[in-house]
């Protein structure tokens, strides 16, 4: 059975996958400077969504060794490790998408309001 055995192992994984990839996109909005992918709206797309994107991305990598117990013992299956980084990443992209879109929202509706 999928990720029955190590619940910790499994829970910080996909939080790892979620939080790097949610940082690789703030990364690329701001340096492509893409408002429909950043989390910021209009501050992140500059030096502050690099830097956003960075520090998710070392934080995750830093929050996971340090706070996972038995990483390195049996650990995870090849199947398990690849299906949580993809939903991991499925829901990075949406959140994503989400706050584009509200960002998008918020500055159309200040451009039309009088």
């Amino acid at each position: 059975m999928l990720f029955s055995f190590y619940p910790t192992i499994t829970q910080n994984y996909f939080i790892l996958s979620f939080v790097v990839c949610l940082g690789t996109l703030q990364w690329r909005a701001a340096y492509n400077r893409w408002l429909t992918l950043s989390l910021l709206g209009t501050w992140g797309l500059g030096w502050a969504g690099i830097l956003t994107g960075i520090l998710l991305v070392f934080g995750g990598f830093i929050w996971f060794f340090t706070t996972t117990p038995g990483l390195f013992v049996p650990g995870l299956a090849g199947g398990e490790l690849s299906s949580l980084f993809v939903l991991g990443a499925i829901c990075a992209l949406f959140i994503t998408r989400l706050s584009g879109i509200f960002w998008q929202a918020v500055l159309v509706n200040l451009v039309e309001s009088p």
